[in-house]
């Protein structure tokens, strides 16, 4: 077994969290310095992830660095060979790395400083309450009160961020940041990537019923 195989069997075994596998195919488990992070599943990846990342990195002056997450929290994880076939898309653009963080809490703990570049609809996502597990007070005191708030001030402690591109709407619309109901304590959190530099067109989904992308 390789040195290389026997960490993603680390990975996937539970023994280690985070995997950064180099352009170049090298792996470490040293988190990501100075980066900006696309999370996803990439399956497959497509220019658009591609554009998004390399406009956020011109943005914020950062490596660009993907993400995968191998468990999600009502999927089984990933296997190792969906992996395999996953990571040989991004041979020779960026560093990927592969982590057991579903939340961007957990990634933050894994790669403390980080800016993390997301979509609109996922930006929509981080404040409602509703989008957040629930906890019973009683036999969970440490996540009593505001799920947001929980998650907010982790983000913060770990000095990470976001920089969000909008999204042209069916209503005709280009939605920012602005379209968002974000509480005034956690705006410093949200960066707006310009229209002018990145505007979303094509979902992994859309690529994947038309075939593309597969090796």
């Amino acid at each position: 077994m390789t040195a290389a195989s026997d960490l993603l069997d680390k990975l996937i075994s539970g023994g280690i969290r985070l995997l950064v596998v180099e352009p170049g195919g090298a792996m470490h488990t040293r988190p990501p310095a100075n980066a900006v992070i696309l999370a996803g599943s990439f399956n497959p990846l497509h220019f658009g992830h591609e554009r998004l990342l390399a406009a956020a990195a011109r943005l914020t002056g950062r490596t660009p660095c993907y993400e995968i997450s191998i468990t999600n929290v009502d999927k089984p994880p990933i296997p190792k060979e969906e992996v395999e076939r996953r990571l040989r898309q991004f041979r020779g653009k960026a560093a990927v790395a592969l982590t057991r963080a579903p939340t961007f809490t957990e990634k933050s703990a894994l790669a403390p400083g980080s800016v993390f570049a997301i979509g609109f609809d996922t930006a929509a996502r981080l404040f409602p309450e509703r989008y957040y597990a629930k906890y019973d007070p009683e036999k969970d005191p440490a996540h009593a009160g505001s799920s947001v708030a929980l998650a907010m001030n982790t983000l913060r402690r770990n000095c990470c961020s976001f920089i969000v591109a909008g999204r042209l709407g069916q209503d005709g619309k280009f939605h920012t940041i602005a379209d968002i109901a974000v509480p005034p304590q956690y705006r410093d959190l949200l960066a707006q990537l310009p229209e002018s530099d990145f505007r979303a067109a094509v979902t992994s989904t859309e690529l994947r019923e038309k075939g593309v992308g597969r090796p």
